[in-house]
């Protein structure tokens, strides 16, 4: 992979992590809401918790999923997981 195509896979790797890191902590008051939400006395109420839980839970899900096309970075992974047309190294 040419450098200039092996950085740029690099930024695009950094942006997804950014972005679900981002993302993930975005949805954390939502959760704690609709858990809050779902313990109320008021079954309308009760309903609103866990339409919002379900929506966080596809979120968060969603979040993982790309974690099977850009792993999350961690100590020690070094240079792209993903090489030219997007096939993992």
């Amino acid at each position: 992979m040419a450098d200039a195509e092996q950085a740029r896979v690099e930024e695009l790797e950094h942006l997804v992590s950014e972005l679900r890191h981002d993302l993930r902590g975005a949805m954390s008051p939502a959760a704690l809401i609709a858990d809050r939400l779902r313990q109320s006395n008021d079954p309308a109420v009760q309903r609103s918790g866990k339409t919002i839980g379900i929506v966080v839970e596809r979120v968060l899900a969603i979040l993982e999923g790309t974690c099977e096309l850009v792993p999350p970075r961690g100590p020690g992974r070094t240079g792209p997981v993903i090489g030219p047309g997007g096939a993992r190294q």
